[in-house]
């Protein structure tokens, strides 16, 4: 059951949209996917038998004191309607400060993988004790928390363990007193050490159930932020232009990003989004591939509006090549083959050649077959970027986007790459975000975004007979060349 729910909240990240992951830090959906989980998994192994256990011979013990002794019995019973009520103020302050646990935990996780992965950036920058300082602090921040929410359950655990003495101090007075044999007393002392057991095991059972509640409120929370909505369980695109008609976009419903976007792209044809950082440029491409939803007007790939369809159906026809690239911690061989897994090893090894990444990858120890490290950081920026080329010529989607994806290559890698991505245009409604302006001149159109909306639009001719900003912007590079 817990290896479905695994699975299923992992299904259900994946179908969410990249806005989610922007407003959740990196700690907070690694606690979810694992320490949540696994507390299911102890009540469910561990704590859910332990109590049932416990109430049931702790149940059978109390009533067995009675046929002992019915006025040490009600002496135990006073015990627990003190020790039982603590255990509800631990449930109230479980509420209270919960909520401020699992956000200091998060906080603390994200400290810890942001250390890890900016290692080399505090040392060069001489700030490891800094943000080590900040882990400190934030950990001290968990200790206090807890100790506020272990005073109950200490508590708790106090009253548990003086049964045994309250029973031998008013046990002893019976006795001396002639109300009850020794026999007797040395059985009730017998039976209240086990029911004392009883009741400090059934603590550390119910500490699990604390931590099931607040995982439980964490996973509702994840499984009611609702997926991308569609309508066409089975995508199937015939035409693939793009049209963006009065399209409006912010995050989170905040400030727009993008303002009364609309043009065509024709199939097979090349666009060029050009303009300033921050101008809106990537936006414009993870909404074609439909990473988030537009807040106004629609997008159409075909005549079809993207909303309707199955977000994975429709990344079916789409390949990408992003400034950032993630590799998997796999051989080379599989992270090219995740462009289209039903390709065979000749068709890798051509799309690697294609790419221009053959000749590096025959050099390495193991070839196609060498492990990569976490991310690929054993390999250069340019190997990386040429890689995931090779994963997208591989995928051949009919519609193609391109993210600065000869940004990390040298002038000799960059002329060979071009000469790859022109073959794999052809035929393809091709989206290209670059800075570098000769790169797209040849483009069919070419969009230069300022501040979120449409500046300027046309091909290269028309947009330098204008005279506006795409001018000013190819003067400035040729004076940057000279």
């Amino acid at each position: 059951m817990c290896g479905e729910m695994r699975l299923d909240l992992a299904n259900h990240f994946r179908s969410l949209s990249l806005g989610y992951f922007n407003q959740n830090s990196s700690g907070y959906l690694l606690s979810t996917l694992t320490k949540d989980l696994s507390n299911f998994e102890l009540v469910i192994t561990h704590a859910l038998p332990s109590i049932v256990k416990t109430v049931v011979m702790a149940t059978l013990v109390l009533i067995g004191t009675f046929f002992i002794n019915w006025k040490l019995a009600l002496a135990e019973c006073v015990v627990l309607a003190v020790a039982f009520p603590i255990l509800a103020w631990d449930n109230r302050l479980v509420e209270r400060h919960g909520a401020k646990k699992r956000q200091l935990n998060a906080k603390m996780i994200s400290i810890v993988l942001e250390y890890i992965k900016g290692m080399k950036v505090f040392k060069s920058h001489n700030m490891t004790s800094t943000h080590f300082s900040r882990m400190s602090d934030t950990l001290d921040a968990i200790r206090k928390t807890n100790v506020k929410m272990s005073v109950p359950t200490s508590m708790y655990a106090i009253i548990a363990n003086f049964l045994l003495p309250l029973v031998l101090l008013a046990g002893s007075y019976l006795f001396l007193g002639g109300t009850i044999t020794p026999d007797r007393l040395i059985a009730f002392m017998l039976m209240s050490l086990a029911l004392s057991a009883l009741l400090i095991s059934f603590e550390h059972s119910y500490n699990l159930l604390k931590d099931l509640k607040l995982a439980a409120v964490n996973l509702e929370k994840a499984y009611d932020t609702k997926p991308l909505p569609y309508q066409e369980e089975n995508v199937t695109l015939t035409h693939f232009d793009v049209a963006f008609d009065h399209v409006d976009f912010s995050y989170n419903h905040q400030a727009d990003v993008l303002h009364d976007i609309s043009f065509h792209a024709k199939e097979g044809s090349t666009t060029a989004l050009i303009g300033p950082s921050g101008s809106g440029k990537s936006t414009v491409a993870s909404l074609i591939a439909r990473f988030w939803d537009v807040t106004q007007g629609c997008i159409r790939i075909g005549g079809r509006d993207v909303r309707e369809l199955n977000p994975d159906g429709l990344l079916h026809y789409i390949s990408e090549v992003f400034q950032e690239n993630t590799l998997l911690a796999d051989t080379i061989y599989n992270n090219i083959k995740a462009g289209r897994d039903s390709a065979t090893e000749e068709e890798v090894i051509a799309a690697a050649k294609a790419a221009h990444c053959h000749e590096f990858i025959k050099k390495l120890p193991e070839g196609y077959h060498t492990h990569l490290s976490e991310g690929g950081n054993t390999l250069s920026g340019g190997e990386k970027q040429r890689i995931a080329i090779a994963r997208a010529i591989l995928k051949d989607a009919p519609i193609l986007l391109l993210d600065e994806s000869t940004a990390s290559l040298d002038a000799d890698n960059e002329a060979k790459i071009n000469q790859a991505l022109d073959r794999l245009m052809k035929g393809k409604t091709v989206f290209v975000i670059a800075h570098r302006l000769n790169t797209i001149q040849n483009a069919g159109q070419i969009i230069l975004l300022n501040q979120g909306r449409i500046e300027e639009m046309g091909t290269h001719a028309e947009l330098l007979k204008k005279h506006g900003h795409y001018f000013e912007m190819v003067q400035e590079q040729e004076k940057a060349k000279a």
